[in-house]
């Protein structure tokens, strides 16, 4: 059976990575009584052995240690690719484009809402228009306070949403998808 379609979850419910990580131990009971388990960790035996070897072989050479500091560094490049969320190339200009982050965008989403008072942004999130390769589709949770014109400052919120947009990234927004989900009253 091949490796590549156990990724994840086997039949009895264990996962793969669960099996590479009880490699550092005997069997448990249920590893042993398990078929599927007994199945993924033969296949694994090989690579967990060479595994080993080269990392026993590593840890012996002190010319083939990482500079100190060089795993939090990577870590921390990691760290911020994945905090600045998926990224979207967009045709600002003829001829040019313009790569940001959705949580970049987000952030300007969410400015533009502050800017209206009696309105306060939630959850955003930023898309594609399917099919397309430039539309943005823009979705934006809001609360507003009692009293508040909801149509109308949902309205004035969606302008202000596709102007500050523009401005930062000179892009129009395909569409700005409102929803008031809550009120508040602070």
């Amino acid at each position: 059976m091949a490796l590549e379609n156990r990724l994840y979850r086997l039949d009895c419910g264990r996962t793969v990575n669960r099996i590479w990580q009880d490699m550092f131990r005997p069997p448990d009971p249920h590893t042993r009584s398990c078929p599927d388990c007994q199945t993924v960790r033969a296949e694994m035996e090989g690579l967990f052995n060479a595994t080993a070897a080269l990392r026993n072989h590593d840890l012996r050479q002190p010319g083939l240690r990482p500079p100190a500091g060089l795993k939090e560094r990577v870590l921390d490049a990691a760290f911020s690719q994945v905090r600045r969320g998926p990224r979207f190339s967009l045709e600002s200009a003829p001829g040019g484009t313009v790569e940001v982050s959705e949580t970049a965008l987000a952030a300007v989403v969410r400015g533009a809402a502050r800017g209206i008072g009696g309105v306060r942004a939630r959850r955003c999130r930023i898309g594609r228009v399917e099919g397309g390769d430039s539309g943005l589709l823009i979705h934006l949770r809001t609360a507003v306070a009692p009293g508040v014109d909801i149509c109308a400052a949902m309205a004035f919120l969606r302008l202000n949403i596709r102007d500050a947009v523009e401005a930062s990234v000179g892009v129009v927004p395909q569409a700005v998808h409102l929803t008031v989900e809550d009120l508040y009253d602070d």
